[in-house]
């Protein structure tokens, strides 16, 4: 397992081309009015018109763009401005430079022989080469598909194997590991390093490229062809492959930048630029498109943290001064508790988003009474890696602590009652279905799921209980799917469980979330053990999983012996009747 120690990111600055230390102020303006725009058809509602929740934002403009067309055409209103700095080494590349730099990535890539539709890997933490590499890749047609750079080989290796992947990329700490994942995949034809290692292709290498075989007019079909492979569990069952179109991760971007949805200062000011630090993972769908795509389409300076460490966090904060900051819940309640920082290191502070889990109402509370800016504002939002991902956003005004907020532009939404599937009115309970063009084309090869997902309207079932108030604001009360949520981290119960399976004690097993203060919630067992296997301890269990899997899917929540798990009488597990045995089980 790779653990990443934030000193190896120095070691890159030589090997790397093409640093840039200027900056330049200049501002925001709209996408090339040359790109025709396209039209969202919208489902049939009329049987259950009256509970259709419609956003109360206007309709953003949805482009035929691929992701790298977009950010180039960006770049190129600020192009000496600065794109991404790394937090450590203050290695930084300007708008400019990032155009240049995936040119050549992509040229280098074609080069080497790969085409459109061939899927390449990304296991990398936050580094200014990030977004490079991405742009390079989607640029020439690869569909990218990130994976948590924590992981083992074995789970990469199944994300590799399930998106087919011919490429991947990584930094030098994780050399062995991509080794022991190209052989279990042999799909892979080239590994590539940031930095340099045998047998490795150096992407300072690949930065001498001159970029002749980039074709900027390349043939993608931006609502067909697949930009982003993200691997999630969805509403059940195993991590699947998401299909997001460069339209569907483009309109989101859209509908985050209409008026009045995020709190994000005129980009036209005079001697401003938004600064982002980036310590959520990129290679997560809220830090690669909420913060990182997001903050590219507006000009902003991103700051980038390969790892969450409190000491080079606080520094970089006090450094930079963020006008902005992308939290998940354990990150407010750290910021609320931390005595070591100091306030006017936020004095440009406007802005806090939150997302990935939901956030406690004395968390925010805390964090904003400690913070006590003027203007300041915190905006929680929802999504899903479904839906590319942002479908609500806490309203500029009037928000309410504890809502996920109001809906996007171009989306609707509607309550469910789960056992009729009627849409419902306000103030009632049931599952949260949204349609919208950001809703993700179906999971890789994996048609059955895609189904259970995505009904024959459009309409993606969230998997989450919820209601929504006479203000149209939506607030999630509980959940049906079964993904648990480790700081923002999506844990599959069904993965642990099949690895638990294999264990020759082990009967049967149920993998829940347990609710945990600083984490959100921590997997924990429930084990039934072979009747031959009494003397089994829960240290030996929870030792039998632990080299399997990465930090956040650790049995942190505990091990617990049981005498049978509840099940339906079609054998179906009964989750949610397990977590309410929690207190007897405790």
């Amino acid at each position: 397992m790779a653990v990443f120690r934030l000193p190896f990111v120095k070691s890159l600055v030589s090997s790397l081309s093409g640093i840039s230390r200027s900056s330049s102020a200049q501002f925001c303006r709209p996408l090339s009015s040359s790109i025709s725009s396209v039209n969202l058809q919208r489902p049939n509602v009329e049987r259950n018109v009256d509970n259709i929740v419609s956003s109360r934002h206007d309709d953003c403009t949805l482009h035929d763009l691929t992701i790298t067309q977009r950010f180039f055409d960006q770049a190129s209103v600020w192009p000496n401005n600065i794109a991404v700095e790394c937090g450590i080494t203050g290695r930084k590349y300007t708008y400019d430079k990032v155009r240049d730099l995936s040119r050549r990535f992509g040229s280098a890539l074609v080069r080497m022989g790969f085409q459109r539709g061939e899927v390449f890997g990304m296991v990398l933490p936050n580094l200014p080469e990030f977004p490079i590499v991405m742009f390079g890749a989607a640029g020439i047609g690869m569909p990218v598909t990130t994976v948590n750079p924590i992981y083992t080989a074995d789970e990469i290796a199944r994300q590799m194997q399930g998106s087919g992947a011919t490429a991947i990329i990584c930094v030098p700490q994780m050399t062995e590991t991509i080794r022991e994942v190209a052989r279990l995949c042999p799909t892979i034809r080239r590994m590539i390093v940031i930095g340099s290692e045998e047998g490795f292709v150096s992407i300072g290498d690949m930065f001498q490229d001159p970029g002749d075989y980039f074709n900027d007019n390349i043939e993608i079909d931006a609502r067909e062809d697949i930009f982003v492979l993200p691997f999630s569990s969805g509403t059940t069952g195993l991590p699947k492959g998401v299909m997001l179109t460069h339209f569907n991760v483009n309109s989101n971007i859209s509908q985050l930048r209409v008026p009045g949805t995020l709190h994000l200062k005129d980009c036209g000011l005079a001697n401003f630029q938004e600064v982002f630090v980036c310590v959520l993972p990129f290679f997560h769908i809220y830090g690669m498109v909420a913060v990182m795509l997001v903050g590219f389409d507006l000009g902003a300076k991103l700051v980038t943290l390969p790892r969450f460490d409190t000491d080079s966090f606080l520094n970089t904060v006090h450094l930079h001064h963020p006008t902005v900051l992308h939290l998940v819940p354990p990150l407010v309640s750290f910021l609320g508790h931390n005595k070591d920082w100091k306030k006017e290191a936020f004095h440009r502070l406007h802005t806090i988003c939150c997302g990935a889990a939901p956030l406690g109402a004395a968390a925010a509370t805390k964090l904003m009474d400690r913070l006590n800016i003027d203007g300041c504002i915190l905006q929680e939002g929802f999504g899903m890696t479904e839906s590319s991902p942002v479908s609500h956003m806490g309203p500029i005004s009037n928000y309410k602590i504890g809502s996920c907020g109001e809906l996007v532009s171009r989306t609707l939404a509607k309550i469910v009652d789960i056992n009729t599937g009627e849409a419902l009115g306000p103030n009632q309970e049931g599952e949260l279905c949204v349609f919208g063009p950001q809703v993700m084309k179906g999971y890789y090869n994996n048609e059955k799921a895609t189904q259970e997902t995505v009904d024959t309207e459009g309409w993606l079932h969230t998997g989450d209980i919820a209601i929504y108030d006479e203000d149209n604001q939506f607030f999630i009360v509980d959940r049906l799917k079964e993904l648990i949520k480790v700081k923002g981290l999506q844990v599959a119960p069904s993965e642990l469980e099949d690895l638990l399976r294999r264990h020759p004690a082990v009967l049967d097993v149920a993998v829940i979330g347990v609710e945990d203060e600083m984490a959100g919630e921590l997997p924990r067992a429930y084990i039934v053990l072979k009747k031959n296997h009494a003397g089994t301890s829960k240290q030996e269990i929870r030792n039998f999983i632990a080299p399997q899997v990465a930090a956040h899917k650790q049995l942190k929540g505990g091990v617990v012996f049981i005498d049978s798990i509840p099940t339906s009488a079609t054998g179906k597990l009964l989750r949610r009747e397990l977590k309410a045995q929690l207190s007897q089980y405790s």
